[in-house]
C-alpha cells in the first residue's frame, strides 16, 4: 500500500460509506465463523464501543465488555476483535484464565478503511457472544509512524493501578508500552516494505499465576494500550507485567496491588 492510496478523499469516504453498508458481518465473515463453529451463539450480553466516525484510523478507541448473564457454571475465557477490511483481520485477542480479570477492556486499534469491527466472546463451555459496529474512517490507519521509529523496540512502560472505589471492588489497571508496532505492510521511501516489528503479547501474573494474556496483531495501534479491571484477592503476591516482542525479547515490570 502506498501513501497516496491510504489517504481517503471526501469522495472516497462517501464511496466507503456505501461499501460499508454491504460489508461482511459476523454471519458472513469467515474468521468470525471459524471462532463460532460448534458453539451456541447467545442473543445478547457482549457490548462493543467504537466511534461511528474516526478521523484517525491509526488510533481508533475501542471498548469491549461482557455485561450479560452467563449460563450456569460458564465463564468468559477469551475475547477476539476482528476487522472485516484490514489486510489482516486480527486486531487483538484476550485470554482470560480464571476469574481475576473481568471481561471489560479498552484499547486502541488500527483500521485501514471504513469497515465493520466484530467482537467475539467465547465461554468456557459451549457458548459464544457477538457484537459488531460499523466505523467510517477518514484517514487510513495504514500510514503509521516515520521510518526512523520503525525499528525501535520495547521501552518506557507506563502502569497505573487505581484503588478500588469500594471495598472488594475491582482495581482499574492501565498499561502502555512504547513501540512502533510496524505492520510489515507499509512501504518506505525506497518503495520496499518496512520490516515487520510487533509486540507479540502482554501478560499479567499475580505472583506465579497467569490471569491475563493479550495477543497483539497488525491491527493493534502503536504504543499498545490496555485498560482492564482486576478483581482483588488476599495473598496473591505482586502484579507482574510482561511484554514480549516477536523476536522473543521481553520487558518486565512489577507493581504491588493497591489495598
Amino acid at each position: 500500500m502506498h501513501r497516496r492510496n491510504c489517504l481517503l478523499t471526501l469522495g472516497a469516504l462517501l464511496a466507503a460509506r456505501t461499501a460499508s453498508a454491504q460489508d461482511a458481518t459476523a454471519n458472513t465473515f469467515a474468521p468470525a465463523q471459524q471462532l463460532l463453529r460448534g458453539r451456541t451463539v447467545q442473543a445478547a450480553g457482549l457490548e462493543l464501543d467504537v466511534p461511528a466516525l474516526s478521523e484517525n484510523g491509526g488510533a481508533v478507541p475501542l471498548g469491549v465488555a461482557f455485561r450479560g448473564t452467563l449460563p450456569a457454571g460458564e465463564t468468559i475465557v477469551a475475547i477476539h476483535l476482528l476487522a472485516t477490511r484490514n489486510p489482516n483481520p486480527g486486531l487483538l485477542s484476550f485470554d482470560l484464565p480464571g476469574d481475576r480479570v473481568l471481561p471489560d477492556f479498552a484499547t486502541r486499534v488500527r483500521l485501514a478503511e471504513s469497515q465493520t469491527v466484530i467482537a467475539v466472546a467465547l465461554g468456557s463451555k459451549n457458548s459464544a457472544w457477538v457484537a459488531q459496529r460499523k466505523v467510517q474512517v477518514t484517514v487510513s490507519g495504514c500510514l503509521g509512524g516515520g521510518e526512523a521509529a520503525q525499528s525501535e523496540g520495547l521501552r518506557a512502560p507506563r502502569i497505573a493501578l487505581a484503588r478500588p472505589t469500594k471495598a472488594g471492588g475491582p482495581i482499574e489497571v492501565k498499561a502502555l508500552v512504547q513501540h512502533p508496532m510496524e505492520t510489515g505492510l507499509r512501504p518506505g521511501a525506497d518503495g520496499k516494505l518496512l520490516a515487520q516489528n510487533l509486540v507479540r503479547d502482554f501478560t499479567l501474573r499475580l505472583g506465579e499465576r497467569p490471569v491475563l494474556t493479550a495477543r497483539f496483531q497488525t491491527g493493534t495501534s502503536e504504543n499498545p494500550y490496555l485498560r482492564f479491571l482486576l478483581q482483588p484477592a488476599p495473598a496473591t503476591g505482586p502484579a507482574v507485567f510482561t511484554w514480549t516482542d516477536q523476536a522473543g525479547r521481553t520487558l518486565r515490570e512489577e507493581r504491588p496491588l493497591p489495598v
